[in-house]
């Protein structure tokens, strides 16, 4: 690719599957411009592309990421807590841009025609998929208080992920400056943030956060809550950017989950069960996997892996890509009692309260599908062919 630069760096132990995926989370963060990061087939080999001639010490910087990922994982093992009957003979349908996908900017797609009406199919199944809770609808709002997302750790553990929402500080002289930098030209500098006031909100990154708030200082009921929320989420990825793959501005549907330890726990494995069947409904080739969060590159970072995917706190949903790569399109997440001690909530009876967060991916599931199963509507799985959605779009899209 015309002005790139591509950097390979040799590790001194072949990097396991799970290995490759949390280095790629983080060696995307190591300076501006890192894409396209890949593995050798044997796992000992890492390459990248820069948009400028790499700094000396980027090589350095990506073999000390490798190195103290896969000292953390150490001999830590994945657990498969369901393969689909899928899994055992995949077949693809790959399309280069799934029809009705359309670019707005970088991490930003608006959907139309064939991508919608499979985002709205899946939006109404997992709709559907939490109503035998009997969860409380919950319409969230975009914004979320930067002091609720400190709650939350979020500036310590994902700050490379946050998105501000800014505005000029209220001051007449700083606002006629700010229109005369800028009155006459299409995109803003580097001059901008300095009219900026210092954020007190953010662009929520997870819908499930304002549930905490919400009950924040109070007392649950022993039998505790459930929460059915879909909203907007936004979680910059610098050049991990990628189609519907991995969106700045995208979409989650989540059932929450408030209450005691083994309540909450209970909830989670009926949650998967039932998951474990839309898989095999929906014939797609996917798994319910350990896995972990993002976090940035810190000191504590790897010993934060190391225990979600030890301690099973995180299962996702991973649905299996033309490329053999997988595509997490959802999660089980089990918080502990962070969010209860975090925001001073109790349970009748328990103490601390615990949380569990199902979430859904909408335009990643819309993505994986359509990868896997074309978009022909006539071909698809007889429990999509006929749903509502799909009335009126031509059978072969």
């Amino acid at each position: 690719m015309s002005g790139k630069h591509r950097l390979s760096v040799t590790l001194s132990t072949a990097a396991s599957e799970m290995a490759q995926e949390e280095i790629r989370k983080q060696v995307a963060f190591l300076s501006k411009g890192i894409s396209n990061i890949q593995f050798s087939v044997n796992g000992t080999e890492l390459a990248l592309q820069v948009d400028s001639e790499p700094a000396p010490e980027l090589r350095d910087q990506v073999l000390e990421v490798a190195t103290n990922i896969q000292r953390s994982l150490r001999s830590l093992t994945r657990k498969m807590v369901f393969s689909s009957a899928k899994m055992q003979n995949p077949t693809f349908k790959p399309v280069d841009r799934v029809p009705g996908v359309l670019p707005m900017a970088n991490g930003i797609v608006a959907l139309e025609g064939l991508a919608l009406a499979t985002f709205r199919y899946f939006d109404r199944i997992f709709t559907g998929f939490g109503v035998e809770w009997n969860p409380a609808p919950l319409q969230t709002p975009t914004l979320i208080a930067s002091t609720v997302l400190a709650k939350c750790d979020y500036f310590r553990s994902f700050p490379h992920n946050v998105t501000f929402a800014c505005h000029l500080t209220e001051e007449k002289e700083n606002i006629e400056q700010f229109r005369g930098r800028y009155k006459d030209v299409d995109e803003l500098d580097g001059h901008a943030i300095s009219h900026m006031d210092t954020p007190k909100a953010c662009l929520s990154p997870a819908v499930c956060y304002h549930t905490y708030s919400l009950n924040q200082g109070t007392t649950i009921p022993k039998k505790g809550l459930v929460y059915s929320v879909c909203g907007k989420c936004f979680r910059y990825e610098g050049s991990n950017l990628a189609d519907l793959r991995r969106l700045w501005d995208f979409t989650m549907r989540e059932i929450v989950f408030l209450g005691a330890r083994e309540d909450v726990l209970a909830e989670r494995a009926r949650s998967m069960d039932k998951m474990a069947k839309l898989l095999d409904e929906h014939e797609l080739a996917g798994e319910i996997r350990t896995a972990s969060d993002p976090f940035f590159i810190a000191p504590d970072a790897g010993a934060k892996t190391y225990f979600q995917l030890s301690s099973e706190t995180k299962f996702e949903i991973a649905l299996l890509l033309p490329d053999g790569g997988r595509l997490a399109v959802g999660s089980h997440n089990h918080h502990s009692d962070f969010f209860g001690r975090a925001f001073d909530i109790q349970v009748e009876g328990h103490g601390a309260m615990h949380s569990v967060c199902v979430a859904f991916g909408l335009e990643r599931w819309v993505y994986a599908f359509i990868q896997q199963h074309g978009t022909d509507i006539s071909q698809w799985p007889a429990v999509m062919r006929d749903a509502p959605e799909f009335l009126g779009l031509s059978k072969t899209s």
